[in-house]
């Protein structure tokens, strides 16, 4: 499961092209061996269905208007790598004033965010050296905050031209994943963490666990 079961605050992390979808579930009023199974639930909407357990908790949401086609088209007239990508993640840690959950600084170990993009699965294989994407191995994978930013300072060195013949990146993305990196690092800079777990799966996949899980067909489901 990518949820783990010492986690009680949980952040989900969305980096679309247009905007950055952001979820804050809290799952401290859940047992341990019961949470990753709680957020199965959540499939059915804000109200759960029965169960003997604490539900887990959607305590906050917000789609932010900046995604990694559109952050990037804002600074595409500054020409420095280094200051583009610096202006990327100052302008989008602002508009996280207006996603403030809890007022408190969270601990970092019972802490956890759930990242599902293409610069999350890309820093994901950067950081396991991996020659060529798989899959296999980048999904369910967790990183520290320190290990992304170790990858994305790797980004920065090489520039656009080193980005463009890295095959973990390709010519096409060399500078949508600086501006998903801006994205990613400015909420690591709001809320560190030593639990990011990467999500390769899609909406549709999730929607059919969830189902064959209400319907008892898969054994370890929730219900």
């Amino acid at each position: 499961p990518l949820v783990s079961t010492n986690t009680e605050q949980l952040l989900v992390v969305d980096i679309g092209g247009g905007s950055t979808e952001l979820v804050w579930i809290d799952l401290s009023a859940v047992p341990k061996w019961e949470r990753p199974r709680s957020i199965m639930r959540l499939h059915a909407g804000f109200h759960t269905p029965d169960s003997p357990f604490p539900a887990a908790k959607v305590v906050d949401w917000i789609s932010i208007p900046l995604g990694v086609a559109t952050l990037r088209d804002n600074f595409s007239d500054v020409e420095d790598d280094a200051a583009r990508y610096a202006l990327m993640s100052c302008h989008f840690e602002e508009r996280l004033a207006d996603f403030a959950p809890y007022a408190d600084q969270q601990t970092r170990e019972g802490f956890q965010i759930i990242g599902t993009s293409g610069t999350v699965t890309t820093v994901a294989a950067s950081h396991l050296g991996l020659k060529r994407y798989d899959r296999t191995k980048v999904d369910g994978l967790r990183m520290t905050s320190d290990q992304i930013d170790h990858v994305i300072d790797g980004y920065l060195q090489l520039g656009p031209d080193g980005r463009r013949s890295d095959p973990r990146i390709g010519s096409d993305r060399q500078a949508l994943i600086m501006s998903g990196a801006a994205i990613l690092q400015a909420l690591l800079r709001s809320w560190p963490t030593d639990r990011l777990s990467v999500a390769d799966r899609g909406l549709r996949e999730g929607l059919l666990y969830a189902q064959m899980c209400a319907n008892g067909v898969l054994e370890d489901g929730p219900y």
